[in-house]
């Protein structure tokens, strides 16, 4: 393992799913003393929220869980398809609208759904809970956080890299 592992998590607004899964990640390899394997961000299919931060309600549901989101929307672009390594979405929408920016089957290649790394490896969508109750946060907080460290295991036996 020689380089840095760069992975950028997209929903649609970049305010609830996305922002969890990037928090949720930064927290996990944390945890681990992983931290300096990798960067990480989230952005958004959409423009509508950038330069806000996360939805209260998903901030509420990590800090219950004592994860942070700190991370400040922004929208998904084409040169992100470049840059990072992983390209992974919510839901079959934002997987439509990022490979409709992919010029190459490189770029193409990067893009995956959270869901293909659940403990089922169901590629479904990730449930956006911005219009629901509390409740939705709570079940969008189980599946992203069950997916996540399915996918850093998924990274670290792929890129090699050596756990403490």
């Amino acid at each position: 393992m020689t380089s840095t592992v760069k992975v950028i998590f997209v929903c649609l607004g970049n305010i609830c799913r996305s922002p969890l899964a990037d928090g949720l990640m930064h927290h996990k390899i944390a945890e681990r003393k992983l931290d300096s394997f990798f960067e990480i961000d989230s952005a958004g299919t959409y423009a509508g929220h950038a330069g806000e931060r996360a939805d209260s309600r998903m901030r509420s549901t990590a800090q219950k869980h004592g994860v942070e989101l700190a991370s400040i929307a922004r929208q998904f672009l084409a040169e992100d398809l470049d840059h990072f390594d992983y390209v992974i979405v919510m839901d079959d929408s934002n997987y439509t609208n990022v490979t409709r920016l992919a010029t190459d089957d490189v770029q193409l290649s990067k893009v995956s759904k959270l869901r293909s790394f659940d403990n089922q490896t169901s590629n479904k969508d990730v449930d956006d809970p911005y219009y629901g109750g509390i409740s939705g946060f709570e079940n969008c907080y189980q599946v992203v956080s069950e997916s996540v460290d399915n996918f850093i295991d998924h990274l670290i036996q792929t890129h090699n890299i050596p756990t403490p």
